[in-house]
C-alpha cells in the first residue's frame, strides 16, 4: 500500500515527539536545520530537542492562521508518521515584519517566552503556553548543545532577504519545513509533500515559493521550481569554531503555476 498524505492534527505532535523516544537519535521530523545548531548524540538529547521543537511547532499550529502542516504516514507500518511539511499562504503577500519572529528561536525557556508573547506575565490555564509546556518542566533551556545565536543568525538572514525576491502583496504560498526522516527517504514522500503546495498554488492561481540548499536544488527543478537570481551564502563563521561549515549555500526557488511541466514519478 502506497504512502498517503494527510492532514497533520493537533495530536499528531505527541507522537512526533515520541520518535525521539523510539528511533535512534537523529532519525526524527526536527526542522533541517537543527542537526547543525542543536546537534544530538543521546536518546536524552534527542528528547529534549524534540519537545522543545515541537512544543515551538504545535504552538504555531494554534496561533498562526497562515499555516498548512501536512504528514505523510506509512499505512503498512501502523500509520507510522515519516515525514512532515509547513506550507503556508499569504493571501496579502508575505510581510517579513509580521512574520519574523516566528522563526526566532528564544532565549529564555518555552513558558516565559510564550507567556510574553501571549501578553501574560505568567502562562494562563488552557492558554496555548501552558497546553504546549506540560510536557517540558524539567528540560534544563537552553541546553548547552544549543547554538541559538546560529539558529537565529541564520533563520533571519533568510528570512529577512524574502522582501527582495517574494514580490510584496501579491498573494503566494511559502514552503518553510519539510523533513523526512533519515531512514525513510526516497520513498516519495517528500514529493507528496511538495506536489500538495504546487496544486494549492494551481487551484489559488498564486506561485509558491522556497529556499533550498543548493544539494536540494535538484529536486525542486525536477518539480518545476526555477531558481531566481543569484546563489545566496550566509556565513556564520562567527558563530562557530574552527571545525565544521562556516557557511551555507541557498538558492530561493518559485514555482508558477501559468508554466506547467509534468512533474516527475521518482521516489524523493
Amino acid at each position: 500500500m502506497p504512502l498517503q498524505l494527510q492532514p497533520l492534527e493537533l495530536s499528531d505532535f505527541d507522537t512526533l515527539i515520541s520518535h525521539a523516544s523510539t528511533h535512534a537519535p537523529g532519525d526524527d521530523l526536527v526542522a533541517p536545520l537543527n542537526p547543525l545548531v542543536w546537534p544530538v548524540r543521546t536518546r536524552a538529547e534527542a528528547q529534549a530537542r524534540a519537545r522543545h521543537n515541537f512544543a515551538l511547532q504545535k504552538w504555531r499550529f494554534v496561533e498562526d492562521p497562515t499555516t498548512r502542516f501536512l504528514k505523510v504516514v506509512d499505512p503498512e507500518d501502523g500509520g507510522q508518521i515519516v515525514a512532515v511539511a509547513r506550507w503556508h499562504f499569504y493571501p496579502q503577500g508575505y510581510d517579513y515584519a509580521e512574520q519574523a519572529h516566528w522563526e526566532m528561536a528564544p532565549a529564555t525557556p518555552l513558558k516565559k517566552y510564550l507567556a510574553a508573547v501571549n501578553g501574560r506575565e505568567q502562562p494562563g490555564e488552557g492558554s496555548s503556553e501552558a497546553d504546549v509546556e506540560s510536557d517540558m518542566q524539567e528540560d534544563v533551556y537552553p541546553p548547552p548543545n544549543f547554538n541559538i545565536a546560529l539558529h537565529n543568525h541564520i533563520l533571519a538572514s533568510r528570512d529577512a532577504f524574502r522582501p527582495s525576491w517574494i514580490p510584496g502583496r501579491a498573494p503566494c504560498w511559502v514552503l518553510m519545513h519539510l523533513v523526512t526522516r533519515s531512514s525513510q527517504r526516497r520513498r516519495g514522500a517528500a514529493g507528496l509533500l511538495v506536489r500538495w503546495g504546487m496544486d494549492r498554488a494551481q487551484e489559488t492561481g498564486a506561485c509558491a515559493y522556497l529556499e533550498a540548499g543548493v544539494q536540494g536544488r535538484p529536486v525542486y527543478e525536477k518539480f518545476g521550481f526555477e531558481q531566481i537570481g543569484e546563489e545566496r551564502r550566509v556565513s556564520f563563521a562567527r558563530f562557530v569554531g574552527e571545525d565544521g561549515p562556516r557557511e551555507i549555500v541557498m538558492a530561493n526557488m518559485r514555482w508558477n503555476p501559468e508554466v506547467q511541466e509534468d512533474t516527475p514519478s521518482e521516489s524523493i
